[in-house]
């Protein structure tokens, strides 16, 4: 997701020799899911756009649903897609057509949905905001997608950018506040169980077995050994600002 020049695809398996082989022009694409044999890039005041992508040399658009709200982050689950619209909240698109996608429920955090991660019956919203401090953490029960309901909330000490669950915890990248980990076993309660504070300003969040990967804007990717949730940073890597990241294997992606 490469904002104004869209979605790119780049073959990656060489490493260290990483070739561009397609691309599908967006407005602002901001976040992308892919599953099967489509790329769901969350396209800002765009909406949900859905790119068939089985041949990655030519990627098309193949659909769009206007979430009213700037989509920032989109996960899939199943046949529906999960948006984080900003403030028109979690928005919930019916995608079993790829071709026409229809919402079929919605709810309205009090802040900024900036981005989504989804298990099980939960949608986990990041929901802080760019400019300021607030919110943090929304829990929603999406066993109904037609009628999701919040069930818990944990109002963090920075801004919520972005979410990633592993097992009974999520990882929050909270801006200035750091890495912050909730312990979400009860959703209706969920509760801080540790911080760290980076240097730069965690935008986003990726965990591979016992490690949390930040994108920590101008402080570059950071690398935190979460299993015991109070070491420090194993490693740092200068890159200039990174915004988001995700990881496969031995490698970390970043978006910077």
């Amino acid at each position: 997701a490469d904002y104004s020049n869209g979605l790119v695809i780049i073959d990656i398996s060489n490493p260290k020799s990483p070739i561009q082989v397609g691309r599908c022009g967006t407005k602002s694409a901001r976040g992308v899911y892919i599953q099967g044999s489509y790329a769901y890039v969350a396209d800002d005041t765009n909406g949900l756009v859905i790119i068939n992508i089985s041949n990655p040399n030519n990627p098309v658009q193949v659909g769009r649903y206007d979430t009213a709200g700037s989509a920032r982050g989109v996960y899939i689950q199943g046949n529906y897609a999960y948006v984080a619209g900003e403030r028109n909240g979690l928005v919930i698109i019916d995608i079993s057509n790829p071709k026409s996608p229809t919402q079929v429920g919605r709810y309205v955090t009090a802040g900024s949905a900036l981005g989504v991660y989804i298990q099980g019956s939960y949608a986990y919203v990041a929901n802080g905001s760019d400019y300021s401090y607030g919110r943090g953490l929304v829990i929603i029960d999406i066993s109904n997608p037609n009628s999701p309901y919040q069930v818990g909330r944990y109002d963090t000490a920075g801004s919520a950018l972005g979410v990633y669950i592993q097992g009974s915890y999520a990882y929050v990248a909270d801006r200035e506040n750091g890495l912050v980990i909730i312990d979400i076993s009860n959703p209706k309660s969920p509760r801080q169980v540790g911080v760290y504070y980076t240097a730069g300003s965690a935008l986003g969040v990726y965990i591979q077995g016992s490690y949390a990967y930040v994108a920590d804007g101008d402080n570059g990717l950071v690398i935190i050994d979460v299993s015991p949730f109070v070491q420090p940073p194993t490693g740092k890597v200068d890159i200039g600002p990174a915004r988001k990241i995700k990881v496969n294997g031995n490698y970390a992606y970043v978006i910077n």
